[in-house]
């Protein structure tokens, strides 16, 4: 019964968002007050507690909203100025296939947002992105969140799983944890390109795409493999991610795809004039001034003051970050102050009214942490596991990040848990800690908070249940893999991996 209770938070922000299809900025806000009624009556929270935690929702909710106006902005600023449009022709010309262009898109600039800074970055950017190059907004958030899957396991600079095991770096280092991980990403990042394609275009979109298709889940396979277990966390994200994008442009220079009609983008004649406007170099301005702030200063300022840079949370200095690289944007675009201005009016009364929905879903998930429910749901997972217990590993990291909406998170929280399981049942903790990280990273991807995130940046505000039926299936795919993974990993392939 304590499980059940436990869990039924949870369960009403599912059932009322996909179910009923009712609003995430009205689930939310029930499930807050049913939460706290059942952390009070169930679980002996108190009333400070609550209002702490309700405080704290609100707090960590603003500082979201900052990066998701921020890089709203800079979406609002290339639509108004057209540059948008000369952005389209570019891609074109690398390649005229939609298709290929989402993978890029979504999936490789994903990467190398989140190993740029992380922080919910890569859907909050890569998803309005996605809009602008004329994708259905569904479409395109489901897709950015589903790019960002397999890099959260690292985030920016390696810290989810430098600092996410950290309390255990008595039984593995920083080094190793990446390496195991790196082996379950593998193979989800070999498979993201795939379910991309299936979540855009469904089962008929494969047609002339196999060869790039195939190129790029071997390529992202390879990088991820090879830079987790050879360089270190530090650069697995940002390196596959950019490494990707490059040898992705050249292969599509070289080889020509065979691509059905329905799937090329075609330059709209009408355009012409405002093609013209902008340099291909002027009209990236924004997004390049982007690709190189984020990792100067996450590198740079963030390594050398980390406790100032990140003093009022880690999304904090991404969101001024993004918004400080949406105005330098405009000045390349020539926009003049007061069109800037105004496109930064209207991303701020677009992204407001999610505010709410924001806090409270934060202050639901910080009441469950805080109040025991989340301890006591993988408790009751690890006892029951006996031998599948690294499988169950996969399932708690994901449970841990679908409710506090970081991977770091999750992996802070459950990584002793795990290393105090694998010991008495005689598995390798950090292959079962692994499993844990690869878990907490898919996450992610249908954490309520990180799908109100990604609506909201494509004006999807109320209709959040779409988002989150496409990314579902593509989530137990991939988890399911990671599960088979867990348990081939700690009993046949690497049982002494470390030791």
């Amino acid at each position: 019964m304590t499980v059940l209770l436990a869990i039924s938070p949870i369960l009403l922000v599912l059932i009322g968002m996909t179910f009923l299809k009712k609003p995430a900025m009205l689930v939310a806000p029930v499930a807050m007050v049913y939460t706290w009624v059942i952390a009070m009556v169930c679980f002996g929270a108190d009333t400070n507690l609550v209002a702490g935690q309700t405080v704290s929702g609100l707090l960590e909710g603003l500082k979201i909203i900052l990066l998701i106006f921020s890089a709203f902005t800079i979406l609002k600023v290339m639509t108004k100025t057209g540059a948008i449009e000369k952005v389209k022709a570019v891609l074109a010309e690398i390649t005229d296939d939609r298709r290929a262009q989402l993978i890029i898109i979504a999936v490789m600039f994903a990467i190398f947002l989140e190993g740029a800074a992380g922080a919910g970055s890569p859907a909050a950017i890569a998803a309005p992105f996605l809009v602008g190059l004329g994708f259905n907004p569904v479409t395109a958030a489901a897709c950015a969140l589903l790019g960002d899957a397999t890099p959260a396991s690292w985030g920016g600079a390696g810290v989810t799983t430098i600092m996410g095991m950290g309390g255990v770096s008595d039984y593995m280092t920083a080094a190793q944890a990446s390496a195991m991980v790196g082996r379950f990403h593998m193979f989800g990042v070999a498979l993201i390109p795939t379910l991309v394609l299936l979540v855009a275009f469904g089962p008929k979109g494969f047609q002339g795409i196999w060869p790039f298709l195939i190129y790029s889940s071997l390529v992202l396979c390879g990088l991820d493999f090879f830079i987790s277990n050879f360089i270190g966390p530090e650069l697995v994200s940002l390196g596959a991610g950019l490494l990707g994008i490059v040898l992705s442009v050249a292969f599509l220079k070289v080889v020509k795809l065979d691509t059905p009609e329905e799937y090329l983008y075609r330059v709209p004649k009408e355009n012409s004039d405002v093609l013209k406007k902008y340099s291909a170099l002027q009209a990236f301005g924004p997004y390049l001034v982007l690709a190189i702030l984020l990792p100067l200063v996450r590198y740079t300022l963030v390594a050398n003051y980390w406790s100032t840079m990140t003093k009022f949370g880690y999304v904090v200095w991404v969101g001024v970050v993004v918004l400080i690289s949406s105005y330098i944007g405009s000045l390349i675009l020539k926009t003049s102050l007061r069109e800037y201005v105004s496109c930064a009016v209207v991303a701020a009364k677009s992204v407001f009214p999610a505010l709410i929905t924001m806090c409270t879903l934060i202050a639901v998930s910080n009441l469950m942490k805080n109040a025991g429910m989340i301890m006591v749901m993988a408790q009751a997972a690890a006892d029951l596991a006996g031998n599948v217990y690294p499988a169950v590993a996969v399932g708690i990291g994901g449970l841990g990040a679908f409710i506090t909406g970081t991977g770091l998170g999750s992996n802070i929280m459950f990584a002793a848990m795990h290393v105090e399981a694998a010991l008495q049942l005689g598995l390798n903790p950090i292959v079962v800690c692994a499993g844990q990280n690869a878990g907490a990273a898919l996450g992610n991807l249908i954490c309520p908070n990180n799908i109100v995130a990604a609506a909201i940046t494509v004006g999807l505000m109320g209709r959040e249940g779409e988002v989150m039926k496409k990314v579902f299936p593509p989530f137990f795919v991939i988890a399911g893999l990671y599960m088979v993974l867990s348990l081939l990993y700690s009993l046949v392939l690497f049982p002494d991996f470390g030791m």
